[in-house]
């Protein structure tokens, strides 16, 4: 037996002979899926930053006045003991640092993101009352393996909202990757 779409585009299913159908389904996550069909999903790294301690080590601010922006996962990574502090700042200040461009995680897209993003950033102080989590790396000397914080994009960004981290050590390497995606 042969079931069709009734829609004229010519699809068509097929059944077996208990007339079950057959299917291939694949799911895809929220991310995946606006990296796919938005080409709306980024990621900004700060690479081997040198961060004096109580400096923002990487500071990601949502432009769109349109979208969200939600935060999938931080990685983290210094070359001393030290912790880190994920937090939002509850009010906007332009952020002054090293400029970090969003990378489009669709390959075949040139849309850039909507977002301002900074390391080594000097403009806003932390707050601890905006702490979201704080982190530390447990090596008794360098850390060699980096943290991974997974928000599963619950962490969302409106407008000139913003997410950042602070080391508490001065460190003379610094990484960190945001991953984010822009979504209504």
């Amino acid at each position: 037996m042969i079931i069709y779409s009734g829609t004229g585009n010519g699809y068509s299913a097929t059944v077996n002979d208990e007339n079950r159908l057959h299917v291939d389904a694949h799911t895809l996550s929220k991310f995946a899926a606006v990296s796919k069909e938005d080409s709306d999903a980024y990621s900004w790294t700060a690479i081997s930053a040198d961060v004096a301690a109580g400096v923002g080590g990487i500071h990601l601010v949502n432009t769109s006045s349109t979208k969200n922006l939600h935060i999938g996962k931080i990685f983290l990574w210094a070359d001393v003991p030290t912790q880190f502090k994920i937090w939002s700042p509850a009010t906007y200040t332009v952020p002054n640092g090293t400029s970090i461009v969003g990378l489009n995680l669709n390959r075949s897209s040139s849309s850039a993101a909507e977002a301002t993003c900074t390391a080594n950033e000097t403009s806003n102080a932390f707050a601890a009352a905006q702490t979201l989590l704080t982190v530390r790396n447990n090596e008794a000397t360098a850390d060699e393996f980096g943290l991974s914080v997974d928000f599963d994009g619950a962490l969302i960004l409106g407008y000139h909202n913003a997410v950042a981290v602070e080391l508490v050590a001065d460190t003379a390497a610094f990484e960190c990757t945001i991953f984010g995606y822009f979504h209504d």
